[in-house]
């Protein structure tokens, strides 16, 4: 399929959907029809800035304008306040504002007294920290970290100096800054800059990384280049002068911050052109502890959540583009919002506000949406004088600084303070067992081996960390005679290939032994490939008894463990992969299985026929019928390249219905007005006073048909209606009310190419929707009302 247009301008308030599969449908791609709100704040649109009283805030908050960018103040995209209460900005292309307040005292209002520009010549300051008597600023294009100081006293920075240079590229770069609870001054990078050996402190706890590949992908060279450890988090003091990697296996957090309990949490990108396939991950709230490896890798090598050397989300949220990120614990808000971590979603145009809640020895959360705008293309924001600050710009958008405040009731004491049941001594033995990830010790050694096996993840992950930092003679044969699935893993990474033999014995020993849970087995798995990768091919003895074991347990009852036996069992080359594999992609309904199971059956040389290459060309074809993001389509277009290249001649006389892709040229249908139906050219203030609480009173038969005589059904699917189910090349509207309020509907469709999504961009041009205007206009008024209400009442609970 080949979707064209697009219908909905989404507002930056739309929650993410991610539809449950049924048996009869594919697992659905997270929807991707807001993604493009950002652009309504381009410069050179009309009006892009976001007016305060358009913006939406949970009851009692207000939200005002302090100032709005001139073309000469540029776009904005770092902030910061320093202790006389002035606020730096980073400028997009080059340079930093100061900007110092004044309150009118008549009105009682802020507004700005006098605008500096501090610096000329650092480019695009995405982090900027006033801390230590100093302005620290994390300059992407300038490729660098820099103190400026005022040495002279004339408040004026006459000294710049540069503590960090990194090398490689700007997309996802030097990003914010944060000051420590331990005065550190903590440095988030994207996947771009590259750390040079002689910089990195030999105190980081972050090593002993790789891509970590069993088969390596001949095509992730082309669709990102970019290497392990990909994004990661520095630790440095005042001066420059170390520099600790904390963790890596990021995308690109753009920032950071500490919980009360001294904790770290980012709010990490994806790769929203993954959509659909097995290796998608989503933006996600990550708790960032000493050593953490998160699993970000290029192309299909990312790293599922499940692997046991990397650490899972504490939140998934979905499609987005991160940016900034902060505790509310400055500010006078209640304290349901002053305890939330908020974090800003730049694309869709929206603040979530995350309730974390201990869970072991780390934390769950859960999200929703605090403040929304359309567009509010939000870059950074700070909490300051109990108000939250925040700006907008980013990519030449248009910028502007706002102010939240709360204005409601003062809130009702809580005498009981109840948190729930966590005395945080698990996260105290976490800390115990994170002092050894950069400390040799006899003590760290014994006290990583008895935590191998504990029940928590965060503990077992941070023990198998210092495991790995101790010397290796004095727990290598332990791990090997204990069995511990953990301990096995840690010796399949540091270990040398003297002890795979043994390894690999231990791991069959306990798999044949049975009563393997699903995440034993798991990691019992992830120690086999980690241990081909890094201490290479296993001799024959070894191969034939992982080759036995592993071939009782294909398939399994766990998807995850089925994902993992077929990449082991298809690098050892084991009979019958073949069969079991197609059956298995056959029998299921989730785009994840589909995308892993036909990209590892295509790394099979021996044992086909021309039967299974059909059955492997008709799970291609279902494949190739279902939209994803735009790596999705490049997956299915490899994938037939290489299937339609390994077939012989005679194969492809047999099998020529299915050479051909399953995704030709749609043409979009005709749709006009016919002049003599003409009735209005609406507008969307002929509706001004129309679009209220009393929709629910219309009348939805009416509203569907007007969908269809507004010729919507041509091209958006809706659920319940059966007319719609092969309208595939606009947007699905099913849902729609549940992300969209109704002047957003209507705007949406008196506008169509107020904002149109990259999925649905027409050819003809990258500002034209393929959805002609005046589609309404063939309608009676009472027949638009009735069609927005019918939109409107298409939720998902």
């Amino acid at each position: 399929m080949d979707p064209r247009h697009q219908l909905l301008a989404i507002p930056a308030a739309a929650s993410l959907l991610i539809g449950t599969a049924t048996a009869d449908e594919p697992t659905p791609v997270p929807r991707i029809d807001a993604y493009d709100s950002w652009k309504m704040a381009k410069t050179d649109g009309e009006a892009p800035l976001t007016a305060a009283a358009t913006i939406q805030a949970p009851k009692g908050f207000a939200v005002e304008m302090i100032r709005a960018a001139t073309p000469e103040d540029g776009s904005w995209v770092g902030m910061t306040f320093d202790d006389k209460g002035r606020l730096y900005l980073g400028i997009e292309e080059k340079g930093i504002l100061r900007l110092t307040f004044e309150k009118d005292p008549q009105t009682g209002q802020t507004a700005v007294a006098k605008r500096e520009l501090v610096e000329d010549s650092l480019e695009e300051c995405r982090g900027l920290l006033w801390a230590h008597d100093a302005l620290y600023a994390n300059a992407n294009n300038s490729k660098g970290f820099f103190r400026l100081k005022d040495t002279t006293g004339d408040d004026q920075f006459d000294e710049k100096r540069i503590l960090l240079a990194t090398s490689g590229g700007v997309g996802h770069g030097r990003n914010h800054l944060r000051l420590g609870p331990d005065g550190h001054i903590y440095l988030v990078h994207g996947n771009n800059p590259w750390l040079s050996e002689s910089d990195e402190s030999p105190y980081s706890p972050y090593k002993n990384w790789g891509e970590d590949q069993l088969i390596p992908n001949p095509w992730d060279d082309s669709w990102n280049k970019l290497p392990a450890p990909a994004g990661y988090i520095l630790k440095t003091d005042k001066n420059g002068t170390f520099f600790e990697r904390i963790c890596g296996g990021l995308r690109n957090p753009l920032d950071m911050d500490f919980n009360e309990d001294g904790e770290i949490f980012v709010y990490d990108a994806d790769s929203e052109w993954d959509a659909g396939l097995a290796w998608y991950k989503p933006t996600r709230v990550l708790h960032i502890v000493s050593g953490g490896e998160y699993g970000w890798r290029r192309g299909t090598g990312k790293w599922p959540a499940y692997y046991t050397d990397s650490l899972p989300a504490a939140c998934d949220v979905g499609l987005g583009s991160p940016t900034g990120v902060g505790f509310g614990y400055d500010s006078d808000f209640p304290k349901k919002w002053r305890e939330s971590l908020f974090i800003a979603d730049w694309s869709y145009g929206r603040l979530l506000a995350v309730q974390l809640r201990p869970d072991g020895a780390t934390y769950t959360g859960t999200e929703e949406t605090f403040l929304s705008g359309r567009p509010l293309n939000l870059t950074d924001f700070v909490f300051h004088g109990g108000d939250l600050w925040f700006i907008t710009g980013g990519r030449r958008t248009q910028s502007a600084l706002y102010r939240v405040s709360w204005n409601g009731e003062p809130e009702k004491t809580d005498p009981l303070n109840y948190k729930g049941f966590d005395d945080g001594s698990l996260r105290a033995l976490r800390h115990q067992l994170e002092r050894y990830h950069t400390e040799q010790d006899q003590a760290g050694t014994k006290l990583a081996l008895t935590n191998l096996d504990h029940p928590d993840r965060f503990i077992r992950f941070a023990a198998r960390v210092a495991l790995e930092n101790q010397a290796l003679f004095k727990w290598e044969t332990e791990v090997i005679r204990s069995g511990s699935p953990d301990g096995l893993l840690a010796l399949a990474r540091v270990g040398t290939p003297a002890s795979q033999a043994d390894l690999v014995e231990a791991v069959c020993e306990s798999i044949k032994q049975g009563q393997v849970d699903d995440q034993t087995l798991l990691t019992f798995l992830r120690a086999l490939q980690i241990s081909f990768i890094r201490q290479g091919e296993p001799k024959k003895g070894t191969l034939i008894i992982v080759n036995d074991t592993l071939n009782r347990l294909y398939p399994s009852l766990s998807r995850e463990a089925n994902h993992e036996l077929c990449e082991l069992l298809v690098y050892l080359e084991t009979p019958h992969i073949i069969d079991r594999t197609l059956t298995l992609l056959e029998e299921s309904t989730d785009t994840r299985d589909w995308s892993h199971y036909l990209v590892y059956l295509r790394y099979v040389e021996k044992g086909w026929t021309t039967e299974r290459r059909e059955r492997y060309l008709k799970a291609l074809r279902r494949f190739e019928e279902f939209p994803g993001g735009r790596w999705y389509v490049r997956t299915a277009q490899d994938l037939r390249t290489e299937a339609v290249a390994a077939l012989t001649e005679a194969e492809k006389a047999e099998l020529t219905d299915l050479l051909k892709p399953a995704n030709p040229e749609v043409i979009p249908p005709p749709v006009t007005v016919d002049p003599a139906n003409y009735v209005e050219d609406w507008k969307l203030g002929d509706f001004a006073n129309d679009l209220g609480p009393t929709l629910t009173e219309r009348d939805l038969e009416s509203g569907q048909k007007a969908f269809h005589q507004a010729a919507c059904a041509a091209c958006h699917r809706v659920a319940g209606d059966p007319a719609t189910t092969n309208a595939v090349l606009g947007p699905d509207l099913s849902g729609v009310g549940s992300r969209f309020d109704p002047r957003t509907l209507l705007e949406s469709i008196i506008h169509p190419s107020l904002v149109i999504g990259e999925k649905y961009r027409n050819p003809a041009g990258p500002n034209v929707s393929s959805m002609p205007p005046g589609l309404i206009n063939g309608l009676e008024k009472e027949q638009v009302l009735d069609l927005i209400a019918y939109l409107a009442g298409q939720t998902i609970e």
